[in-house]
């Protein structure tokens, strides 16, 4: 019976040949590769599954939306940023606190629409015989003017002051006699509007003169796009860390700031939340 089962593998041997044994050889090791890997992908997911779920458990963290900048004070700056992007946040947002993104694409067809242009006189430093005499060496006082103040009754002479703007609307499409119409909002004392912009000469004239809105805080002024005789103030002025102005409502003139009506009064109020 030995002999028998020796012959037999001593014919299997040869029926396979010497390259044949080597390929069964082969294949026997990539099968056992092959096991060990599913055994191990089944071993790493039942550990997976085993393992427990902190996410829920974890405090959600807010990303950082501005990456410090390397050097001193670079922590400061990326909090001065956020401070930044929350205030503009607020007051775009007021009062539902959300933004919609087609007010971006609206403004932008707004301002596609409209006719950009500069005065015909604009100073050239080629051509020093400007009609504007606008010298390029210094900044040229607009107004409005005077800038003394001449005091009141009790009140400090604070002599020349600089009168902060908060707002300027230049009217690109109306000229007047080939000057610009504009208007400004100052700190107090309502809109201002000139129809001779822009030189050492212009002039300026309160168009809000109204017992109940000539001292209103302007922090905005805004000309229709589509009829250049509607103009909008937003009243109210908010400092933080400093003396701060509350809003009276939107101011809305229909007639290019000859006459004014007052919106919103009862949502806009004196004091800031």
């Amino acid at each position: 019976m030995k002999k028998k089962s020796s012959t037999r593998s001593t014919r299997a041997r040869r029926s396979l040949g010497k390259g044949g044994f080597f390929n069964l050889r082969a294949l026997l090791g990539i099968t056992l590769c092959i096991v060990g890997l599913a055994l191990a992908i089944l071993a790493e997911r039942d550990g997976a599954l085993r393992r427990p779920d902190t996410r829920a458990t974890r405090p959600y963290q807010e990303p950082e939306r501005y990456m410090p900048v390397p050097g001193v004070g670079s922590q400061t700056e990326a909090a001065r940023l956020a401070q930044l992007e929350q205030y503009w946040h607020d007051r775009l947002t007021f009062p539902t606190g959300r933004f919609n993104p087609a007010w971006v694409r609206a403004a932008a067809a707004q301002h596609a629409r409209m006719t950009v242009g500069v005065p015909s006189g604009h100073y050239s430093r080629l051509n020093p015989a400007s009609p504007l005499p606008l010298t390029p060496a210094a900044f040229t006082a607009l107004g409005p003017q005077p800038e003394r103040m001449t005091g009141c009754f009790g009140c400090y002479n604070y002599t020349t002051t600089e009168g902060r703007i908060n707002a300027i609307a230049v009217d690109p499409t109306t000229t007047v006699n080939g000057s610009i119409v504009a208007y400004s909002g100052p700190v107090g004392g309502g809109v201002w509007k000139t129809t001779n912009c822009c030189s050492s000469s212009t002039t300026w004239t309160a168009v809000t003169d109204d017992p109940l809105i000539a001292t209103t805080a302007i922090d905005t002024v805004v000309i229709d796009p589509s009829n250049h005789n509607t103009v909008y103030a937003g009243t109210g002025d908010l400092n933080y860390g400093s003396f701060a102005m509350g809003s009276q409502g939107i101011l809305k003139s229909t007639d290019a700031g000859d006459t004014w009506a007052v919106l919103g009064v009862n949502v806009f109020g004196m004091i800031y939340n």
